[in-house]
């Protein structure tokens, strides 16, 4: 599959491909300089590719060419990595660039959307978990609320952390791999409060100064955003649990734990 778009495009191997279950990457090199070369296995990775072309590299990698299931964007430097800078005592600085990134892909544009699926879609698994009560109940009824009154909808990347905003030095911090969603703006930070690790998200004070670090830097409302991250944690342990995943279900409930005593509700 990467070999076929490389003689389309006349494009060197310049590394490793990275295979995974959503899409096949390839690092690459063309006449003019390096590229990364993704081609999507899903529909939430061809939307992806849909609003990459939209954000025309403001916020993002810059896309070369686009075609089908290929795209051909700009290769990013993973020499500085996010998750190591929250990791080391820099977590305030990695949140401000990861908002600042966000601030980027949020901005108005002038063209039309893309089509992308309504928020709401994603959250059904969080309602399968539901009737089981507990957490996945309090999480569900959180979400259901935020969903209907979804506050300035806008074009979401629906998996923003760590490891998804990457560095260039010409250009800086830029995103790659969004999902593609349309949904309030707010819940785009709910997983950043999830990152770079689990371990990292339950220290003790951790997530409500960085839910203030978010709020003050993205100007959210600091209440609205904690209630996102309940809403979204509960989602992700629900996949988990759906994955097999049950200690990282666990974990992630913890998040979803520490959210909801924050605002007031557990």
């Amino acid at each position: 599959m990467l070999s076929e778009w490389q003689k389309r495009w006349n494009l060197t191997p310049d590394g490793a491909p990275l295979l995974t279950h959503s899409s096949h990457l390839q690092p690459v090199r063309t006449e003019t300089g390096p590229a990364m070369l993704k081609v999507a296995l899903s529909e939430e990775e061809l939307r992806g590719h849909h609003l990459m072309v939209w954000w025309a590299g403001d916020g993002a990698a810059r896309v070369f060419r686009h075609e089908g299931p290929a795209l051909l964007m700009e290769r990013l430097d993973d020499d500085q990595p996010l998750g190591q800078l929250a990791s080391s005592g820099m977590d305030d600085e990695a949140t401000r660039l990861l908002c600042r990134a966000a601030a980027r892909l949020h901005a108005p544009r002038l063209q039309p959307w893309p089509e992308l699926p309504d928020l709401s879609r994603w959250f059904q698994g969080l309602a399968m978990a539901a009737p089981g009560g507990g957490l996945f109940a309090q999480c569900w009824d959180v979400a259901q609320d935020l969903l209907q009154f979804a506050q300035a909808p806008c074009p979401l990347h629906g998996d923003l952390h760590h490891g998804n905003v990457l560095h260039s030095a010409a250009r800086g911090w830029l995103a790659i791999d969004p999902k593609g969603l349309i949904g309030e703006r707010s819940f785009d930070f709910a997983n950043l409060l999830c990152n770079p690790s689990l371990d990292v998200a339950r220290r003790p004070g951790r997530l409500a100064r960085q839910a203030t670090v978010i709020a003050t830097e993205a100007g959210l409302d600091r209440t609205q955003l904690l209630r996102w991250v309940t809403a979204y944690a509960g989602l992700s342990a629900a996949w988990h649990l759906e994955d097999g995943q049950s200690p990282q279900a666990a974990a992630t409930l913890d998040v979803a734990r520490l959210a909801l005593a924050e605002v007031g509700g557990g």
